[in-house]
């Protein structure tokens, strides 16, 4: 699986479909794999619903300097809770 670091700048990223969103919005989204904090990858909480992940620490999102995103048709951010409906 491809995984495209998105950059964080001042506290917003450019989204694979072009818009800029807070990182708090990959939090949940089925896309993100992790968030780069203090240099280190922190697996993203969207894991323990999309796959069989043990994600048991919430990453200080707000202090991320990048996303982990296996986004790659440009469709943008896909709601976790989708693929419980």
């Amino acid at each position: 699986m491809t995984v495209n670091e998105i950059p964080v700048t001042a506290g917003v990223l450019i989204c694979t479909d072009g818009r800029p969103v807070e990182p708090e919005r990959c939090r949940m989204c089925m896309h993100s794999r992790y968030f780069v904090i203090d240099g280190k990858q922190e697996k993203s909480p969207a894991l323990a619903f999309c796959q069989v992940e043990r994600v048991t620490k919430i990453p200080d999102i707000p202090r991320s300097t990048a996303v982990g995103c296996a986004e790659k048709r440009g469709d943008g951010f896909h709601n976790v809770s989708n693929i419980f409906s």
